[in-house]
């Protein structure tokens, strides 16, 4: 009985007819994109400083594409491949820096728009940190809920 709980739970763990892939598949499908996008910024560097501006529109694009990497690393569930990620495009920054290059607009764009979806992945986490619904839902030491299970939990059943 207890092991049909569980299945009932997590849909793709047991296997069998109609199983959803597991996480680990889930985040090996967007290797590729993270690591295209990180192939990308590492050309966004220049030798000058007055180059290394961002126009104000750039700056209002900003925002929906952070949260659009908000929603892509919530729902996806792929908090661990964001991180490294961002966490090697700082490490790129610092290092190109001692160098004397600076990220171009594209790269400020690209690294703003990361900066502010890590800001919203960790409001979300903060927002929903002792939901206990969501806690036993998402286990474990990175606590990062879906939108579509704190809809579904939570918009969607009230009258």
């Amino acid at each position: 009985m207890e092991a049909a709980a569980r299945r009932r739970q997590h849909p793709g763990a047991a296997g069998g007819a109609g199983a959803q892939p597991g996480a680990s598949f889930l985040q090996a499908r967007y290797v590729p994109f993270f690591l295209i996008l990180f192939i990308y910024f590492s050309g966004c560097f220049t030798p000058t400083k007055a180059e290394s501006s961002m126009p104000g529109a750039a700056l209002l694009l900003a925002m929906p594409s952070g949260l659009y990497y908000w929603y892509l690393v919530t729902e996806g569930q792929i908090f661990i491949l964001f991180i490294f990620t961002f966490f090697a495009m700082l490490a790129l920054v610092l290092h190109q820096k001692r160098k004397r290059l600076f990220l171009d607009s594209n790269g400020l764009f690209l690294f703003y728009s990361f900066a502010l979806t890590l800001l919203l992945v960790a409001l979300w986490v903060a927002w929903l940190w002792n939901d206990p619904v969501l806690r036993k839902k998402y286990p474990g030491v990175i606590y990062v809920p879906e939108p579509w299970a704190f809809y579904t939990l939570h918009v969607s059943s009230r009258p």
